[in-house]
């Protein structure tokens, strides 16, 4: 449900990919209110990733009261979120989740504060570093909001503005060398975007059938305030489809091209599960996502899956870069009987390393 799953504001390894789990968590709890009125809800969650590390994030969420008769339409959904993992990275913050007029209108916002420690590990899908990556840390400060209306005509597109604002800072861990990318104190982004996205899965939290695409672009100006001037456009395409009783394939594409003046952290990476986030990132991403989803007994499952994708310095050289592949599983516990979401730990295997992933709710 929430917030920044369409990735047009900042970027850690990408930041807006880390953020966006770390909100997409708090929020996924919503699914366990069983309570129409208005409702407080504390909530701990593991998180574990090679990107950030092994910790905790605590959430506390109100549910506002139900608003609307359609039981289809979410709670709208107010909460602040704080993370701390063994890497000493961090992030706090608070968001808001909304809709009127039984979900004509959607708004959300975020605003929040954290500090991440990375490996760096080049450009490109051959970089020097690539196996010797340099630690660095960035400190950012975003705020991030999103308006957007269900399309008249078109029961499950939906189309919007999104605004995004950060200021950041890195410093690397060793003396610059012509392998670092060049870095300034208090940059900032200040970006417009255009948003459209369509859905028509059967359940937010493990669907089963249907699809989910989303598209945006984004640009990033000095007339608005940005320290670099960028274009950016993402999307993905997920699509579910049930094998049998308990069985369902999920399948996902994903794009992203940026051109421009754009500071490494905010470039496009291959988010791949077997190795740390930022070790394939370039102007241009693509990459292909297969999970094979099986409940056998009640409340417990497991996951295959197997994705591959490339990086590129340009979107048309992207299919002649090496293509990187990992697979691995997982296992499913469905946190409370009446509701489809559930706790996971995932095992990726990739050629470049393995890691363990421990998450609230489906990777996609």
């Amino acid at each position: 449900m929430l917030l920044i799953c369409l990735n047009p504001y900042a970027s850690l390894a990408s930041i807006d990919d880390e953020v966006a789990e770390i909100s997409a968590r708090a929020q996924n709890i919503n699914a366990l209110n069983k309570n129409e009125k208005g409702a407080w809800l504390p909530v701990p969650i593991p998180v574990s990733n090679p990107t950030i590390g092994t910790g905790l994030q605590a959430a506390l969420l109100y549910l506002h009261p139900k608003t609307s008769s359609d039981p289809t339409v979410p709670n709208s959904t107010s909460g602040i979120v704080g993370m701390y993992t063994d890497s000493r990275s961090w992030f706090a913050g608070g968001f808001h989740d909304d809709n009127f007029k039984d979900d004509l209108y959607r708004f959300r916002a975020l605003a929040g504060t954290g500090k991440f420690n990375l490996d760096y590990f080049g450009t490109g899908d051959d970089s020097l570093l690539k196996d010797n990556p340099v630690p660095y840390s960035i400190s950012t400060d975003l705020i991030f909001s999103q308006f957007l209306r269900r399309i008249p005509g078109a029961e499950n597109w939906y189309g919007g503005v999104s605004y995004a604002f950060t200021r950041s800072n890195v410093s690397f861990d060793e003396e610059a060398n012509p392998e670092f990318p060049t870095v300034t104190n208090n940059a900032f982004t200040s970006s417009l975007g255009v948003i459209t996205s369509y859905d028509s899965r059967d359940n937010n939290y493990y669907p089963t059938q249907g699809s989910l695409f989303e598209l945006a672009w984004v640009a990033n100006d000095d007339a608005l305030g940005s320290d670099f001037n960028f274009r950016k456009l993402t999307s993905f395409y997920n699509y579910y489809s049930p094998v049998s009783e308990k069985s369902v394939v999920a399948l996902r594409a994903n794009i992203a091209d940026a051109n421009g003046d754009v500071p490494f952290y905010l470039l496009p990476t291959l988010r791949l599960r077997g190795f740390p986030a930022g070790r394939y990132k370039d102007n241009s991403m693509l990459s292909g996502h297969a999970e094979w989803r099986h409940k056998p007994i009640p409340r417990w499952g497991y996951i295959l899956f197997f994705e591959a994708g490339s990086v590129a310095d340009t979107i048309d050289n992207i299919l002649q870069s090496n293509i990187i592949t990992a697979y691995g599983g997982g296992v499913r516990w469905q946190v409370t009987g009446d509701k489809l979401l559930n706790l996971g730990l995932d095992i990726g295997i990739s050629e470049d390393d393995y890691a363990v992933y421990i998450n609230i709710g489906e990777r996609f």
